[in-house]
């Protein structure tokens, strides 16, 4: 594999060709949350989450540039990556929606941090930002973990050519 330099980009590739193909990769379904200077929960449903690092431990998460929650996030604050299971399917839906009524009717608590944390997820990593590294129309979130909390009685779902697969056998 050629490293690529900066100075070139993807030529001929249309927005659509690469949404139809990147639907062909099966991925986790998170929800992102954090809470603004000001304690206002926000929120978004992403599929790409990916671990950066064992040690120490990191994950990276990618948000788009227009989001809400990127907004609120800037380097030492906290948010929560929730590893979505089969009961949260509803509630991913509704946060991969713009708007601020995410929350509504959603089960959720505030951490010490004042970070909004979902019940019901599969796999919870609470995280600092560590770093923000721009990347095209998204933003990469570097984060470093402190908390795991994990249940291995609920089974994640995959997104996959556009819809959401529970992974439970």
């Amino acid at each position: 594999m050629t490293a690529v330099s900066d100075d070139r980009h993807s030529v001929g590739v249309s927005t659509q060709t690469f949404r139809t193909a990147m639907a062909d990769l099966p991925a986790a379904v998170s929800i992102i949350t954090t809470a603004t200077p000001s304690g206002e929960p926000r929120g978004a449903t992403v599929s790409a989450v990916t671990s950066l690092s064992k040690d120490p431990a990191m994950l990276l998460v990618c948000l788009d540039n227009a989001s809400d929650t990127l907004a609120a996030l800037e380097p030492d604050r906290d948010f929560l990556v929730h590893i979505v299971s089969d009961e949260l399917q509803d509630t991913a839906m509704a946060f991969a929606t713009k708007g601020s009524s995410k929350f509504d009717g959603v089960a959720w608590s505030s951490t010490s941090t004042r970070t909004p944390r979902i019940d019901g997820a599969t796999t919870v990593f609470a995280c600092t930002v560590h770093s923000l590294v721009p990347g095209g129309d998204h933003t990469i979130v570097v984060g470093d973990i402190h908390e795991i909390d994990h249940d291995a009685t609920r089974p994640p779902v995959v997104y996959h050519r556009q819809k959401m697969h529970s992974t439970q056998h």
